[in-house]
């Protein structure tokens, strides 16, 4: 079992912008097309390869998206803002729609909630031909959430000072931390691949969390639809760092429960959280850093796919979850090495889980062996599906997990300087 939980917020980001062929359009139409296909890195580097030849109107819709990509959400609004006020050239509906679901996600990640409702319902106004019926439902949902949310107080982390924590693992083998609240002290996962922080009913009452009710549809990673309602910590503390205004999905205990192996789970520290701690470090002997000191830019390219990192090795570009016990492979691995594959290994029955049950996968047990910072890596028993267990799968050549971050001494992770560096 890869990972226990995986919980997804459904709503993606669209990089949608009109290209016209006029002038350079061509260069805008294939630098469109990789965004499309999240191959975020790449589009970074012909992006700037070729700024000159990008009319103004162009220029910024590409670095709209970038800004977003590489985690100046601020500045992606800013550059929206621009188009929408007068660029000198008509928005069509298509790129209005694209434009408004980046600045949503814009707004989700500076925790502008009220900000973040307004921009979902101005999507759903919008000509519904350009949102298929699921996409459609996933802005109903996050509406939802925004609207529960829109009179809170945004997110505040306060490090008072280094903090430097010994993680624990619980029956799954999965890293947790210490997280005080309302004078109670319960271990949560970290994980940079939870969208939102997560917590049980039971445990948020423990801990004096405000639940503010309603019922959000989250998927899992079986397909099923988990209900949860929305909570908000107003002081939680991580060793020195406190915590402000923390969201929550609040889930029914039954639902974070595994009673196959006899584990619950009581709750996960999630990517909003961890990012706004700027960086942190992680080391082989599961210490948690947390660090005032920005490190220079080194190590790995890490950009974000909504609320998820995304980091490139090689030319391959994969999500990143400090959550998941082992390493997972996609399909898009699969076709790029797939006459290597089918000589060395035989077909396999792939079986994974998370709230809402267990699911089942075609694929291959085999030997990942990636090339980070020039030093070769075997990962021995990667699980390789050949189906998508989700749509966002279908970009990505996979999903880091542990087992690649054990094979270092540590790890740090700068969301201030967009890089994750192995040591």
């Amino acid at each position: 079992m890869k990972k226990l939980l995986l919980l997804t917020l459904a709503v993606s980001v669209s990089f949608i912008a009109n290209a016209q062929k006029t002038g350079q359009g061509d260069l805008y139409a294939k630098a469109q097309k990789m965004l499309e296909a999240k191959d975020y890195f790449n589009a970074e580097d012909f992006v700037y390869q070729n700024d000159k030849h990008f009319a103004k109107f162009e220029s910024l819709v590409l670095q709209a998206n970038l800004d977003n990509i590489f985690n100046n959400p601020e500045l992606s609004n800013e550059k929206i803002a621009k188009l929408f006020k007068g660029s000198g050239r008509e928005i069509g509906d298509s790129l209005k729609l694209g434009l408004l679901r980046l600045k949503h996600a814009n707004h989700a990640r500076l925790f502008e909630y009220a900000a973040a409702y307004k921009t979902a319902k101005q999507v759903l106004a919008g000509p519904s031909k350009y949102l298929t019926d699921d996409e459609a439902k996933d802005f109903a949902n996050m509406a939802n959430i925004w609207s529960l949310l829109k009179k809170q107080p945004r997110q505040e982390v306060i490090i008072n000072k280094d903090a430097f924590i010994k993680m624990t693992r619980d029956k799954a083998n999965l890293a947790n931390l210490p997280v005080k609240a309302n004078a109670t002290t319960i271990d949560f996962i970290f994980d940079t691949g939870a969208n939102l922080s997560t917590v049980t009913e039971s445990t948020a009452l423990k801990m004096g969390m405000n639940i503010l009710g309603g019922s959000i549809e989250v998927g899992s990673i079986t397909g099923a639809t988990v209900h949860a309602k929305m909570a908000v910590c107003r002081e939680l503390s991580i060793d020195n760092t406190v915590v402000k205004n923390a969201v929550f999905l609040v889930f029914p205990d039954e639902a974070l429960a595994f009673p196959q192996i006899d584990y619950q789970i009581n709750g996960i520290i999630g990517f909003p959280v961890i990012e706004a701690m700027g960086e942190i470090q992680i080391t082989k002997a599961d210490e948690f850093i947390i660090t005032h000191h920005i490190s220079p830019v080194s190590g790995s390219e890490m950009a974000l796919d909504f609320l998820i990192p995304v980091i490139r090795i090689g030319d391959e570009h994969y999500t990143f979850d400090t959550g998941a016990v082992g390493t997972s492979l996609y399909p898009k691995y699969f076709e790029k090495h797939k006459d290597e594959i089918r000589s060395k290994y035989t077909g396999s029955d792939i079986e994974f889980g998370g709230a809402g049950g267990m699911t089942t996968k075609k694929g291959y047990i085999i030997t990942f062996s990636p090339v980070i910072h020039g030093r070769s890596i075997d990962i021995k028993n990667v699980h390789l599906l050949t189906e998508a267990a989700s749509d966002n799968d279908k970009f990505f050549y996979g999903n880091i997990g542990q087992d690649l971050i054990k094979q270092f001494d540590s790890m740090t992770i700068s969301f201030r300087s967009m890089f994750i560096r192995f040591d």
